[in-house]
């Protein structure tokens, strides 16, 4: 059996090989070649006319170097409704119906030059309780990312993040969206369903290099893990190593084919078969297109689409300590589309093997989500979402069991000055996995939530050149 430092040195040889490639791979006919059209186009972010409106230093791209303090404290009422019925409690502050007050702030800062950018994020997300006169389910967190130009051609980005927070399953839903630069994954404290909390550590790296005007090659490779405060019996650790490649070619200016290999292996924590035999991996070939067309300036729409071949390396039905192959059929398509000056409507569906904390193996999932942004007036903002997403587990012993997971909100800010804000919000979370055994020991297996807050939001600029 592979040890965690076996898996580790693997994941590493292959970041390592395909950095190479990427590095030293022949330039001899890039003399001939015209000129680099430049980059393929950045994501779309909603264009905020009024600088100092909810603004930070993500909301300004011209910005060029900037710190922000944004703050909120929230009054939320927050309804289990699972938890009441069928007396499933996991946490203390998780089982019954009850309000609770919510204080977030996060100091964020930015230095954007022509080539080198640093990004980077940290805060805090509690929850205090009354009843209980405790702070608990609080998330703290800290980003880091820096893209380097280290020549004409190749790009360099590395990013790193860390938190101490509770246990939730947001790996589950499908994101349109890449992260920003610097940003640690989303503190989600009314997503969490365990007073149990885990520490962890997120790094990545990416290297791209420009082949010739249309084709460009990058390699990427990540490292995860969380560790849980509360152990299980086979153990408090949860992590995961990546690396892979892919090669893009510019049909022509609005769109590109795209073609990818990546390698994920991971380890599970918790009870179950799967612990004991040999940790799962997985091999994914994919093919697609991107297309990015602009009618104008202030209406583009980017879609991306690629579809593949998953080939996952787990135990099998009739021994604990024998793994079998199992092929998927997988793929991804997103679509993220400029409404107007300050509208953006983001849709994505995902198809893909899983491998999330908090549950004990891998799952096999289709996702959706849908999300909206922009302005009602000069005063006024509002964001709605919502995500769904449904699976199976990867054993084949219990392959006829389904789980499902839904989310949705819908937040409404209004601007009081240039730097407070009102904001309510609503959000409704729910997930079944009644059904199988998937979920590491402590979390409820049925969980349905309705929260609704208000509260004061306040953003202040620190620096600005």
């Amino acid at each position: 059996m592979l040890t965690e430092r076996d898996d580790m040195t693997r994941g590493r040889g292959v970041g390592i090989v395909l950095l190479c490639i990427v590095l030293w791979s022949p330039s001899g006919a890039q003399a001939q070649d015209p000129q680099p059209e430049g980059p393929p186009p950045p994501p779309i972010t909603s264009r905020r006319p009024y600088r100092a409106l909810f603004g930070d230093a993500r909301a300004e791209p011209e910005l060029t170097r900037g710190v922000d303090f944004t703050g909120s404290v929230s009054r939320v009422y927050d309804e289990n409704l699972l938890a009441e019925l069928v007396g499933v409690s996991p946490g203390t502050a998780f089982g019954p119906s009850g309000a609770y007050t919510n204080f977030v702030g996060d100091l964020r800062f930015v230095r954007r030059g022509s080539r080198l950018q640093v990004a980077g994020t940290g805060g805090v997300n509690a929850r205090y309780y009354g009843n209980l006169a405790d702070f608990t389910a609080s998330d703290y967190h800290v980003g880091f990312g820096l893209s380097a130009g280290v020549s004409p051609l190749t790009t360099v980005a590395v990013s790193q993040a860390l938190s101490n927070s509770p246990i939730f399953l947001l790996g589950l839903f499908a994101t349109g969206e890449p992260p920003l630069l610097g940003e640690p994954r989303p503190p989600a404290t009314d997503y969490a369903v365990t007073n149990d909390r885990a520490v962890s550590a997120n790094s990545s790296v990416e290297v791209e290099r420009r082949l010739s005007a249309r084709a460009l090659v990058s390699a990427t490779g990540g490292y995860r893990r969380s560790h849980y405060l509360a152990a299980g019996p086979n153990g408090s650790d949860f992590s995961s190593v990546d690396g892979g490649g892919l090669y893009r070619y510019r049909i022509r200016e609005d769109s590109d084919l795209q073609f990818g290999y990546t390698y994920r292996r991971a380890r599970y924590p918790g009870a179950g078969p799967v612990i004991t035999g040999p940790q799962p991996d997985e091999h994914v070939v994919l093919a697609g297109l991107g297309f990015h067309p602009m009618s104008s300036e202030s209406r583009r729409t980017v879609l991306n689409f690629q579809v593949g071949t998953s080939l996952v390396h787990l135990p099998v039905t009739t021994s604990t300590f024998s793994t079998g192959w199992q092929v998927r059929v997988i793929g991804d398509a997103s679509v993220v589309h400029q409404l107007g000056p300050t509208w953006q409507l983001v849709g994505a569906f995902e198809r893909s093997t899983a491998f999330v904390e908090g549950l004990s193996a891998p799952v096999f999932t289709d996702a959706y989500s849908i999300s909206t942004n922009g302005y009602i007036n000069d005063r006024t903002d509002l964001l709605a979402s919502l995500a769904y997403s449904n699976g199976e587990p990867s054993l084949v012993s219990v392959a006829l069991s389904t789980f499902s997971t839904t989310t949705a909100t819908a937040r409404v800010r209004v601007a009081l000055s240039s730097r407070w804000a009102f904001t309510s919000e609503y959000l409704f979370y729910s997930y079944d996995f009644g059904q199988i055994p998937q979920l590491v020991p402590g979390l409820s297996p049925l969980v349905k939530r309705n929260s609704v807050r208000a509260g004061l939001a306040l953003w202040v600029p620190l620096h600005r050149p």
